[in-house]
């Protein structure tokens, strides 16, 4: 594979399956405009809240209760969709490349963040590249990078681990050219994988060997690559819980798998999707997160890593 030229700000890998790809216009077409218009027009708090929640409420599989959650959330966005500059290409705080291992042999090259410009739609990086770098930690108010390498319907161990880097159907490689290709500037690695492993009895139930194996191999291969880190070890990892559809409705192991690595992992983060017991506090339990769900979950991706990056 041919590494694409890259300028000196930090980066950051993002890994993973189709949500990390971002399809958020398959559980409502256009409601990311909705959402957006909402809440840049004028209006008060009330009015714009029960606005978000009806469009939301529209969506497959939304309900009232996760509705209203996700509208209440949005509003607390407001402060980065508003910027003139959200949704379009013209934001120069962040820039990403998305790279899909069954369309291209060639790492994507990085264009600036935008709706469209690293998914099929839109996923995480759109609101981790607008939040991040307003947030306290060490790189606050550094323009930055996302390295996204995704792929939908895959394994952790079949499509992912280096142990089966000889497969046709393996995806390790690109990793390993994402990171070279990054000459170095690497800060943490995303993780958002696990659904189809879900399904698989055995697949589930080595999830969480597989994962601590796979990301110790990405933190060694960051680490190879880098002078910035100590050990192995200091790489900072996100872990991308999994959704409401597989926690409620498919099997809880894979997530009590992610819950157990971070608990046992030190300097990694877990990041909830909606997963609670009360269902006030639900996010969607559509597979595809809808566009209100995922820039949700792309804002706490930013504030997760920037704790972890202020932690000694």
């Amino acid at each position: 594979m041919t590494p694409v030229k890259t300028e000196d700000i930090p980066r950051f890998l993002f890994a993973g399956q189709s949500n990390m790809e971002g399809h958020t216009e398959e559980a409502k077409e256009g409601l990311f405009i909705e959402l957006v218009n909402t809440l840049k027009a004028k209006g008060n708090r009330k009015d714009k809240v029960q606005q978000m929640m009806t469009y939301v409420n529209n969506a497959t599989d939304s309900t009232p209760q996760s509705s209203k959650r996700e509208a209440k959330l949005m509003y607390r966005l407001r402060k980065y969709i508003r910027k003139k500059n959200f949704n379009t290409e013209n934001y120069k705080k962040a820039v990403c490349s998305w790279t899909a291992p069954t369309r291209t042999s060639v790492l994507d090259c990085e264009q600036n963040v935008s709706p469209t410009a690293c998914g099929d739609n839109f996923g995480p990086e759109l609101l981790f590249g607008h939040v991040f770098p307003r947030q306290e930690s060490p790189l606050k108010g550094k323009r930055i990078g996302i390295i996204k390498i995704a792929e939908g319907g895959t394994q952790i161990n079949r499509n992912w681990m280096k142990v089966n880097d000889s497969n046709e159907d393996n995806y390790w490689q690109y990793l390993v050219d994402g990171i070279a290709a990054s000459n170095g500037s690497i800060e943490a690695f995303v993780w958002f994988q696990g659904e189809d492993d879900s399904f698989d009895d055995p697949n589930k139930g080595d999830y969480l060997d597989n994962l601590t194996t796979f990301v110790a191999n990405v933190r060694d291969e960051i680490f190879q690559s880098s002078t910035k880190f100590p050990k192995p070890s200091d790489v900072p990892v996100v872990i991308v819980e999994l959704g409401n559809w597989i926690y409620l409705d498919v099997n809880k192991t894979v997530i009590e798998a992610q819950r157990t690595f971070v608990k046992n992992t030190d300097n990694t983060i877990l990041v909830n999707t909606g997963v609670h017991r009360n269902k006030k506090k639900r996010l969607t339990k559509f597979f595809h997160f809808n566009a209100a769900a995922m820039m949700i979950i792309g804002d706490r991706i930013a504030r997760a890593l920037a704790q972890l990056l202020r932690e000694p």
